[in-house]
């Protein structure tokens, strides 16, 4: 360790102040307030010291770690404020569990609220995970035997194939065996050793709880739920210090209050990500980060703003640099789908035609669940001048669904249907995504 850096990076604290969005100077400001709000005196705190505190060259005095507690409403271990003899006194259960009350949220929250998942906590897949009864770790980490590199590496390489296989496996069905690979690895981690395992684990145990959340959200229509796995991946991202990955789990954690108008909260997390981004991410992640943006603020009734995200990420979609393996849902197709929804959005019909058109005509191996939603977008774009084009785009939309089911496609095909006249093809078109929705519940409560 260089001689200018007495302590340990600071991790923890760092992490919390950019799932925040705030600069240094942003948190220094709010130490000093807090500070004079006790009337304590003005001590020069400068973003400097914050910067330094979290780089590891000075150690928080007492008089600021108070307000740190406060401010970020997080305990002193939380936030990495104790010193390696204040950790030794720590009880050990604080230490075990912290991960665990992470979990135990996800059934506070109520994911056994829907018949499917009720399904599958009867069936004991989920006990373990949300931690009913108390969390059980597997054997071997019970007798202290800890992880080996040659563990994580093979957790790592399953939550890759899960990846994989989102595309085209049944959304119940890849969500029981990734939820479940996301208990094994939280059980994991508990046990692994400081260094490149514990990194290892880390980093694809927050890709698993990734892939859960997102099963949850776009597929499953558990937006509680996904918001908790969310929650725990970005725990997660922490351990590992990955920040283009905290990034991605910041902006989907950006859609669960995003898609329900909840502007303050969606951009809140937006701004996080973007703050983690400034750590070092590729130009494809960037621009998929404001195509994010750019689809929240569509929503929360912005256009102009959504348009400009839009235009950041036309600039940076063609721009060299390196961007992580797991990044397999973007690509130059899905960047024209957002910006076809946004300019439709805007009120920008045939500018929303000709992108949606270049999605649909370049989709790649796994753009099967969005042509539903391209197709309806399309719909959209035509309804106001050619109601015919507009039932034809819809039908194929309904087909794609049948083909490859997706929550948000049907969503976004029934919105399109009720918006357009009454007229023989599109009640058909009703009936058969009625049919469908149906199908589907018959499925879950099986």
């Amino acid at each position: 360790m260089p001689a200018s850096h007495r302590h340990p990076p600071n991790r923890r604290l760092a992490w919390e102040r950019l799932q925040r969005g705030w600069s240094y100077e942003e948190l220094c400001e709010r130490i000093r307030t807090a500070m004079r709000s006790c009337g304590e005196k003005d001590t020069g705190l400068t973003a400097n010291t914050v910067r330094r505190w979290e780089t590891g060259e000075r150690w928080p005095d007492p008089r600021y770690r108070k307000h740190l507690v406060t401010i970020f409403g997080k305990s002193a271990s939380e936030l990495g404020l104790l010193t390696p003899d204040e950790m030794a006194m720590r009880p050990v259960t604080e230490v075990v569990d912290e991960i665990g009350r992470l979990l135990s949220m996800i059934t506070a929250d109520g994911i056994d609220r829907s018949t499917f998942l009720r399904n599958l906590l009867g069936a004991g897949v989920l006990a373990p995970l949300l931690g009913e009864g108390g969390e059980r770790l597997p054997a071997a980490v019970e007798r202290g035997r800890g992880v080996d590199a040659e563990s994580a590496e093979a957790f790592a390489r399953v939550v890759d194939r899960q990846a994989a296989l989102y595309w085209t496996s049944p959304p119940e069905e890849i969500f029981q065996a990734s939820v479940a690979h996301t208990r094994l690895g939280t059980s994991l981690l508990r046990a692994a050793p400081e260094g490149a395992v514990r990194q290892t684990l880390a980093e694809a145990a927050a890709r698993s709880a990734l892939l859960s959340g997102r099963v949850a959200f776009f597929d499953l229509e558990e937006c509680h739920t996904a918001a908790r796995l969310f929650r725990l991946a970005l725990s997660a991202t922490r351990e590992c210090g990955d920040h283009p990955l905290a990034a991605a789990v910041l902006a989907h954690a950006a859609f669960v209050p995003g898609f329900d108008r909840r502007r303050s909260d969606a951009l809140g997390l937006l701004d996080a990500a973007f703050a983690h981004a400034w750590h070092g991410v590729g130009p494809l992640t960037r621009a998929w980060l404001h195509c994010v943006a750019s689809e929240i603020t569509a929503r929360c009734g912005e256009p102009k703003e959504c348009m400009r995200h839009i235009d950041r990420a036309d600039q940076m979609i063609d721009t060299s640099g390196d961007d992580p393996p797991w990044l397999d849902f973007f690509e130059r197709a899905r960047l024209d789908g957002f910006a076809g929804y946004s300019a439709l959005t805007a009120g920008q019909h045939e500018e929303a035609a000709r992108r949606l058109r270049t999605a649909l005509d370049h989709l790649g191996p796994n753009g099967g669940k969005q042509r539903s939603v391209l197709f309806a977008d399309l719909a959209a774009a035509h309804a106001p001048a050619d109601g015919d084009q507009a039932a034809e785009h819809l039908r194929r939309a309904v087909e794609a669904l049948e083909e490859h089911w997706y929550a948000i496609g049907h969503d976004r095909v029934r919105g399109v249907l009720d918006a357009l006249p009454p007229a023989a093809a599109t009640r058909q078109l009703g009936e058969r995504l009625t049919d469908l929705g149906r199908a589907r519940l018959s499925e879950l409560t099986m």
